[in-house]
């Protein structure tokens, strides 16, 4: 959806069609270029007088001309262009993938976040439910004798607090929500559900292969390479 609809991404995306308009003008530049020109002219039979001589025809005069011409040139920069337009536009492929990336990592992260957000709300949801015990204990102590009215204070004031922290978690998932859809570009619908769940586990990666890995594969290292080749 964001790949879509993401404004942001789609600005890069659309360099794509830039790149191959000069991919296809650097190849244009080795086809002939063709000239032609066409004239007609007609006269029609009578006399007229020039400087006192009498000049006539005595019949229509039909003429016409044509020209046709083919001219072909390259040189070395002709093909060096091509060369040049060809690597720009796989440094534009290589943008394209690597904002691809990062907006996929962007969208994860903030679905993460949504995750968190909704887990802190739970937490502090039955942080209310404790604080609501707590104080029906309260109550209960004091009523046998066993406690006193500033024992129940507390408790409401606990109570309180917590209902606002909660308050406040629950509209903090729905801010984070919003800045997901954002991110995907397309309006928030209506009680939206995340139900993708992500396993913890202790990564087993090296991180000389995964610095191997970037240096062969990453996207923005790759414009700049394509970017190198195209100077």
């Amino acid at each position: 959806i964001a790949r879509r609809n993401n404004p942001a991404f789609l600005q890069v995306a659309n360099n794509r069609r830039e790149a191959e308009a000069q991919v296809r003008a650097s190849d244009a530049a080795l086809l002939p270029s063709v000239t032609s020109s066409f004239t007609a002219d007609y006269q029609k039979a009578g006399t007229q007088f020039f400087q006192g001589a009498q000049l006539g025809a005595s019949s229509d005069i039909v003429s016409s001309s044509y020209r046709l011409g083919v001219n072909y040139f390259v040189n070395g920069a002709t093909f060096l262009n091509r060369s040049a337009a060809r690597a720009s536009r796989e440094a534009t492929e290589a943008d394209i993938d690597g904002s691809s990336e990062t907006l996929r990592a962007l969208v994860t992260q903030q679905y993460l976040t949504v995750l968190q957000a909704q887990a802190r709300a739970a937490v502090q949801d039955t942080l209310v439910a404790t604080a609501r015990a707590q104080l029906e204990l309260a109550r209960a102590r004091t009523a046998v004798g066993a406690g006193t009215t500033l024992d129940i204070r507390r408790g409401e004031v606990a109570l309180g607090q917590a209902e606002v922290a909660a308050l406040t978690e629950r509209n903090n998932v729905e801010i984070q929500k919003l800045q997901l859809f954002q991110q995907l570009g397309v309006e928030m619908a209506r009680d939206v559900q995340l139900v993708t769940t992500f396993a913890v586990q202790q990564p087993a990666f090296r991180l000389d292969s995964l610095i191997d890995l970037a240096r062969r594969t990453n996207p923005n290292l790759e414009a700049t390479r394509s970017r190198e080749h195209a100077a």
